[in-house]
């Protein structure tokens, strides 16, 4: 896997027994309007805290450009979709700072996660 892969979030296991994404190419067109979107004039960002249930999440993260951790695609199946949105920048899991890391290993810590009881992610939103 590269950084730029869309890396799967908790551990996704395709049949072949391989990490597999839930990313839809179909959603590309609308995830580049939202980057696009989100660069035009917005730029204040506020802290948000999104506590996650045990299990699978069905959420893809990526980082675009080399950049951020972004929230790349939300699976309708997600039980964290009404809290996140497509474009939230991923900063910290359970308070450890994941900035620097990449899409597969942060998933891979999310997936390591995902017999807790709750996991915490902070994310930073862009406001208008």
């Amino acid at each position: 896997d590269t950084p730029n892969s869309g890396a799967p979030v908790s551990g996704m296991i395709g049949a072949n027994g391989q990490e597999s994404s839930i990313f839809d190419p179909n959603d590309e067109q609308s995830f580049e309007q939202h980057m696009y979107s989100s660069r035009q004039g917005q730029h204040k960002e506020e802290i948000i805290e999104v506590y996650a249930p045990a299990g699978k999440l069905g959420v893809v993260i990526d980082t675009p450009n080399s950049g951020a951790l972004v929230v790349y695609n939300i699976k309708d199946t997600c039980p964290i979709a009404d809290k996140l949105r497509v474009g939230d920048k991923l900063i910290a899991v359970d308070n450890e700072d994941v900035r620097s890391m990449t899409a597969p290993k942060v998933s891979k810590l999310i997936s390591q996660k995902s017999k807790n009881r709750t996991r915490k992610f902070t994310v930073m939103r862009a406001i208008s």
